[in-house]
This record gives structure tokens, C-alpha cells and sequence, in this order.
């Protein structure tokens, strides 16, 4: 795999990343790094000091990515636990406007599927 192919097939799991958020995101995520470290293992012994500035600019920018997906998922961990503290605080200062809700939505859940 030649180095402009192997950026545009990780333009393209940036992306599909970015969409998925979920699980196999991760894991795309996950190998999209690991494809960049191997990447820059092959170059390492070059010689030129084009590849060498390109391989020092993508390890820092590797760096940069991986410390902010950290940061990312923390600040999206923390917004769920506070979300989740909240419906729990609202379900038990208003347990029958809770229950009159949920089952608004379940009615119009059994609704929708039930055209089907």
C-alpha cells in the first residue's frame, strides 16, 4: 500500500468513525491507528527528509487525535452520568407525571408499530 492510498483510506475511516459513534466506531477507530503506527514503522527507516518531517508531523498528529478521543469520551461520559442523575432526581420528585409519560410514549410506540 503506497502512502497516498493509505491516507485516502484513512480520510475514509475518519469519516466513518466520526458517523458511527457507537461501538464499531471504536473499533474502526482502532484499527485506523493502528494502520498509522504500522504505516509510520514502515517509513521509519528511511532516509529522506521529506518522509522524515511527513513521519514526525503524522506521530504528533496521532498523538494530538488520540488524546482528544480520550478527552471526548470522558466529557460524553460525564454529560451521561449527569443526564442520568437528573431524569433520576426528576423521576422521583414527579413519579406519576414519569409514569404518565412513559406511557404516552409507549402508546404512541404500539401505534406506530402496529401499522406496520
Amino acid at each position: 500500500m503506497d502512502i497516498e492510498n493509505a491516507v485516502e483510506t484513512g480520510k475514509k475511516r475518519i469519516k466513518r468513525v466520526a458517523r458511527n459513534g457507537s461501538e464499531a466506531g471504536r473499533d474502526e477507530w482502532h484499527r485506523l491507528v493502528a494502520d498509522v503506527e504500522d504505516l509510520v514503522k514502515k517509513v521509519a527507516n528511511v532516509d529522506d527528509a521529506e518522509i522524515a518531517e511527513i513521519r514526525s508531523k503524522v506521530e504528533s498528529t496521532l498523538a494530538e487525535a488520540k488524546t482528544s478521543a480520550g478527552a471526548g469520551i470522558a466529557a460524553v461520559r460525564g454529560h451521561a452520568e449527569e443526564a442520568t442523575e437528573a431524569t433520576d432526581e426528576y423521576v422521583r420528585e414527579n413519579p406519576w407525571a414519569a409514569i404518565g409519560i412513559a406511557a404516552a410514549v409507549g402508546i404512541i410506540i404500539g401505534f406506530v408499530a402496529g401499522r406496520r
